[in-house]
């Protein structure tokens, strides 16, 4: 009896053993596994996956180069030496035209740095110059002296003080209640107008005036002067002013000698059912801050620092005055 226990202990003693072994064994293939990882990850870091080509997508405002230089890439380093949401965001704060960016990371050699654009929606008249904005209210320009042709002047926000890569949003945000609703109000009104008129492909316009009122104007080719009125059917009004521009407006005025092409007057659609015509010169009644080219300081320090001394003229004792007299 006291055998058949030994062997038993016995028994038990080989099991443990065993299972000891067993464990032993597997801890030193999982130490194995985790330093062969290691060691991959390491190849992956420092030799297999370096950047060799740096590429730059749907930009057009900045360089390729000028991007690539900013972004801190260079060709030989790791490419996951670096934290991509860094590199996005300082592109996005840095150049205002940019809305977003994306780096991928292409293996097993490429960096693609893929730009999202803003949109330039009009330059807006301001005391300072004009500030150019986009699509999404961001302010991608300040102080610029001529706007440009190819965007149209928005009116109504001479008041404003705009900073580069600011949202109108911001602005808003900053003033006092009412002040903050008009200028939101406004702008909202803006981007529907847009919208409607780039749907109905009604472009070529060179101001668009928003007052206070809700009102929208705008000059359409530099010669007639189109007064929406509300928001109010502003398709349906967008639609008949297209109307009459195709069928000849200038027919509708035999005697003032103007043509299609150079047709010079107002149209007012305030009433959608209604619309009136009439021929004048543009300039008697278009807002003359849409044309406004705005002096450039640099160039006018520039002609006072070359302007010819002022000699003083040299001063005169008493004795000399007394001698003068």
């Amino acid at each position: 009896m006291e055998r058949g226990q030994a062997q038993r202990q016995q028994q038990v003693r080989r099991q443990q053993s065993r299972s000891r072994k067993r464990k032993k064994y597997t801890l030193h293939y999982l130490l194995l596994f985790l330093f062969c990882i290691g060691l991959g990850l390491t190849l992956c870091f420092t030799v297999l996956f370096k950047i060799n080509t740096i590429q730059v997508e749907n930009n057009s405002y900045y360089s390729s180069e000028e991007l690539i230089s900013r972004s801190g890439l260079s060709k030989g380093e790791s490419l996951f030496a670096f934290n991509a949401g860094d590199i996005e965001k300082m592109l996005e704060d840095r150049f205002p035209y940019i809305q977003s960016v994306k780096v991928k990371r292409r293996l097993p050699t490429t960096i693609i740095l893929s730009v999202t654009e803003e949109v330039p929606l009009g330059s807006a008249y301001t005391e300072e110059g004009y500030s150019i904005l986009s699509e999404s209210g961001k302010v991608l320009k300040v102080k610029v002296n001529e706007a440009p042709k190819e965007l149209p002047v928005l009116l109504g926000l001479e008041d404003e003080s705009f900073t580069v890569g600011s949202y109108l949003s911001e602005v808003a945000e900053a003033k006092d209640g009412s002040k903050s609703r008009v200028l939101t109000e406004k702008f909202q009104r803006l981007q529907r107008f847009m919208t409607i008129a780039e749907e109905a492909a009604f472009g070529n316009l060179t101001y668009i005036e928003l007052t206070d009122l809700g009102e929208i104007k705008v000059l359409y080719d530099g010669r007639i002067l189109i007064d929406f009125g509300s928001e109010l059917d502003l398709s349906k009004k967008i639609a008949f002013v297209q109307k009459v521009l195709e069928d000849g407006i200038a027919d509708k005025h035999p005697l003032s000698g103007y043509t299609n092409e150079n047709f010079e007057g107002t149209i007012d659609i305030t009433d959608r059912k209604q619309l009136r015509t009439r021929a004048l010169a543009i300039s008697t009644v278009a807002d003359q801050r849409a044309f406004t080219v705005f002096e450039d300081e640099d160039a006018f320090f520039a002609e006072e620092d070359e302007e010819e001394p002022v000699t003083e003229e040299p001063e005169v004792t008493e004795e000399e005055a007394e001698q003068e007299e």
